[in-house]
């Protein structure tokens, strides 16, 4: 019977599925596909923390776009009303956050609140409307309960 490969004394007939080391109980730990050895069923940090390069461009133009667009646009009409430029925030935040892959991080955040406070600054809706934007598009974001 082979010996565990962290405690030679045990004997075994149990294997990682990943690695394929014969494991004792106090080695097992089980996932979804069965049992790993402590080693292989460690937690990889996950993918959505780290913002690629690329993804954080994209969430860059997308909220750009809609933050400045969706700014003028509204100060064109002459409606800067502050329970609107809540949904401008939002919209922008949710462009970010789709161009991004799915990104909820801090990083992204920052663009869409930076984006759509620069949109409403440019288009004359003034501090008031640039802080319930930036701020509405920031929690977004982060948050994800509106």
């Amino acid at each position: 019977m082979p010996q565990c490969a962290f405690h030679p004394t045990a004997e075994t007939n149990v294997r990682c599925v990943e690695c394929d080391r014969p494991i004792c109980p106090k080695d097992m730990v089980q996932t979804p596909v069965g049992y790993k050895c402590k080693e292989c069923a460690r937690q990889l940090p996950s993918a959505r923390r780290s913002v690629k390069p690329k993804q954080l461009a994209l969430a860059a133009l997308a909220s750009a776009a809609v933050g400045t667009g969706g700014a003028f646009l509204l100060a064109a009409i002459g409606f800067g009303y502050w329970f609107v430029l809540l949904g401008l925030g939002v919209v922008t935040g949710e462009a970010a956050r789709r161009a991004s892959d799915g990104h909820r991080s801090a990083a992204i955040a920052a663009v869409a609140g930076i984006a759509v406070a620069i949109g409403a600054y440019l288009s004359g809706l003034g501090i008031v409307s640039m802080a319930v934007a930036t701020i509405a598009a920031v929690v977004y974001v982060l948050s994800n309960r509106w």
